[in-house]
């Protein structure tokens, strides 16, 4: 594989630069185009500090003139797109809109995509679980179920999707940290009741796409549905007691509660739009899927 150029589209967030790593970092690399928005940022700098070798082209996933751009020359491409950017009808339209464009590059042969579980379709399209950020990406997946690989009998690109889970980071910084009380003992505060969180760690996250890009021929058509294991809130508990010697416990709270203790529930869930739906909304629904065992399921 060495020298076949893959573009990474979302490569500056935490999955994309997890799976930019796999892919210089494997025995026989990839060469790398990143796609940023602002690739001199101070930001962008820091986090490729150790990866000189990365290509970079100017431009947003919105902007499919720059992403055909991007394309040029290249063999695969990764699509991350951002659902906390952009909204649904948004994400839904850069999705496939960068596989049209795909298929008019000469070169390119391997698409991926990076989905999420469609919770609306697996659910029969109750509205209780109309995660915003989520179902953007299942739909776009949907639709690429509905090509043959490849779309078109005169194509030489196929196309393969990665579903991911919730991020074991996310435990380290975000909205699954535990509290810490006056004694020391970390408590799991979740809307999770007994259901369970499909986790994946961003290594292995990188590791997955590397596998679907190493292996074109057995992912066409396909979709990984990559989860490092699936975890309830008292495993969680029980595991960082266990592991780290701390005390640990589970604090099931309602969906209500969670929220309330956000500090930016309040807050749009796409930063691009103010007046749309907003994070204590969107994550109210994101958590019923999780607390009926709705998620990790797709495929």
């Amino acid at each position: 594989m060495a020298n076949k150029r893959i573009l990474v589209i979302g490569g500056t967030g935490a999955q994309g630069f997890a799976v930019v790593k796999a892919l210089l970092e494997a025995k026989d690399p990839f060469t790398v185009r990143v796609l940023s928005r602002n690739p001199t940022s101070e930001a962008v700098k820091k986090t490729f500090k150790d990866y000189p070798q990365v290509e970079f082209a100017q431009g947003s996933f919105m902007d499919f003139d720059a992403v055909e751009k991007a394309l040029h020359d290249c063999y695969g491409v990764f699509v991350n797109t951002d659902g906390f950017t952009v909204n649904e009808p948004d994400e839904l339209w850069a999705g496939i809109r960068i596989f049209e464009i795909a298929n008019t590059i000469p070169t390119l042969r391997h698409f991926v995509y990076s989905s999420i579980d469609y919770y609306l379709r697996l659910t029969n399209f109750d509205h209780k679980y109309a995660t915003h950020h989520t179902n953007g990406k299942g739909r776009v997946h949907t639709y690429l179920n509905g090509m043959t690989s490849p779309a078109h009998p005169e194509s030489k690109l196929v196309w393969s999707v990665l579903i991911t889970g919730v991020y074991n980071e996310d435990l380290m910084g975000g909205p699954l940290v535990p509290v810490v009380e006056a004694d020391g003992t970390r408590v799991f505060r979740f809307p999770l009741g007994d259901g369970h969180l499909p986790f994946m760690t961003l290594q292995d996250c990188g590791a997955f796409a590397l596998h679907i890009f190493q292996n074109r021929e057995s992912w066409s058509g396909k979709t990984l549905l990559g989860t490092s294991h699936f975890a309830t809130g008292k495993e969680l508990a029980e595991t960082l007691s266990r592991v780290s010697g701390v005390k640990a416990r589970y604090e099931p709270v309602t969906i209500e509660k969670w929220i309330d203790s956000l500090p930016y529930a309040s807050a749009p869930v796409s930063s691009m739009y103010p007046d749309g739906i907003t994070v204590g909304q969107n994550f109210s629904m994101w958590w019923s899927g999780f607390q009926d065992n709705s998620g990790g399921l797709d495929s």
